[in-house]
């Protein structure tokens, strides 16, 4: 004979998990019914995001601006097609499971729309990645001092006001630096240091270094504490 207490709480659980059935079964019926969205719906309606040229065109990038537009076109009518397809309420089992590897499928193929066309994009030259150095120069100041590894022990010292002392055996030259957009780093020499020319390197600083690249003036400086 069953406790009073567990056959209490029993007659308060039923009614919640028959609740949460009928939801259930409620929503996977909303989201196969015609004029509904799916997640389909979802994933093309991304893709179409994705792609759609949120900038104006200009006589240099007009054909960039009707590629993105056509192909964004395009995603938002699959969108809409899933949008306007599915199932009726006396739909079989068979008809059901079919419409979730549909579902499946459509998904999968909007994925992969997008990593394709990214792809495609970076392999022509019109698509780049984040450059996660100019993200890193937020976390880590440049300011401060530095000992380069170049065997000689030259040093260099980042200042506040845009100047940047840079001394090795015995010679100390003032230059200028400049954050620029992109991850670069624009140092010009000051006043009276002949021959010495304006600069433009790739950098990347985290709290122990800071990397030049790409330059004439390439090499990595350890922060001194």
């Amino acid at each position: 004979m069953q406790n009073p207490p567990t056959a209490q709480a029993e007659r308060r659980v039923q009614p919640f998990c028959h609740g949460m059935e009928s939801a259930l079964i409620s929503l996977f019926e909303v989201i196969f019914m015609p004029n509904a969205i799916k997640i389909p719906t979802i994933a093309w309606g991304i893709a179409a995001l994705v792609f759609f040229p949120f900038f104006l065109p200009g006589s240099y990038d007009i054909g960039l601006f009707a590629i993105r537009f056509l192909l964004a076109a395009l995603f938002a009518y699959c969108a809409y097609g899933t949008y306007r397809k599915g199932l009726t309420a006396d739909a079989s089992l068979q008809q059901r499971s079919q419409a979730k590897r549909n579902a499946f499928g459509q998904v999968v193929a909007a994925v992969a729309a997008v990593l394709l066309g990214v792809l495609v994009g970076i392999a022509l030259g019109i698509t780049r990645l984040p450059n996660f150095s100019s993200v890193a120069s937020f976390a880590a100041s440049i300011e401060g001092k530095y000992v380069a590894q170049d065997g000689v022990g030259s040093n260099v010292e980042f200042l506040s006001d845009g100047t940047a002392l840079f001394g090795s055996g015995g010679n100390q030259g003032v230059w200028k630096w400049t954050r620029l957009d992109g991850g670069r780093l624009k140092l010009e020499p000051g006043s009276g240091m002949f021959g010495a020319q304006t600069t433009v390197c790739g950098y990347s600083v985290t709290a122990n270094e800071l990397r030049l690249t790409s330059c004439s003036l390439a090499v990595t400086l350890n922060r001194r504490q």
